[in-house]
């Protein structure tokens, strides 16, 4: 009896600090993308949390009034952007790819927070993603481009 009480007591701190939520849970996805030699709504970005997500248009230069429109998001969406993200790999990556936005030809980013807090950003080249980023970005793209600022 004496041995079970021990080994409780042993192990039973080590049991609280074990939780059903993974550190490497995705709470936030944010996407955009931005054209430096552009007038007018050059940068466009949305922010997807688990319920909502906030899509913001906006200039460099402050000549028009950002606009900013948030939405519900469905369990479904919000599972959809998360699955087969290998965030590994993701936070593997170096935080700037290529040349984003050299020559007027765009940048995109991609940044996710996890459950942890840890925060990672990648930054690369329009239309020219990391093959590990292809298939969430197309997705993303297809979600942002849904939305017009005009």
């Amino acid at each position: 009896m004496k041995n079970t009480v021990y080994t409780l007591i042993f192990i039973f701190p080590f049991m609280m600090g074990c939780t059903d939520i993974n550190d490497s849970t995705i709470v936030q996805v944010s996407y955009g993308t931005s054209f430096g030699m552009c007038v007018g709504y050059c940068k466009h970005d949305m922010v997807l949390l688990p319920n909502q997500v906030t899509y913001t248009c906006s200039s460099w230069n402050n000549s028009l009034e950002p606009v900013t429109q948030t939405e519900s998001l469905s369990a479904t969406s919000w599972n959809s952007i998360k699955t087969d993200f290998n965030e590994n790999a993701f936070f593997d990556l170096p935080e700037t790819i290529g040349c984003p936005d050299c020559a007027d030809g765009g940048a995109e980013w991609l940044e996710i927070k996890l459950v942890n807090g840890k925060i990672h950003k990648v930054t690369f080249e329009y239309n020219n993603e990391p093959e590990v980023l292809k298939n969430k970005i197309v997705q993303l793209r297809s979600l942002l481009r849904s939305k017009t600022c005009n």
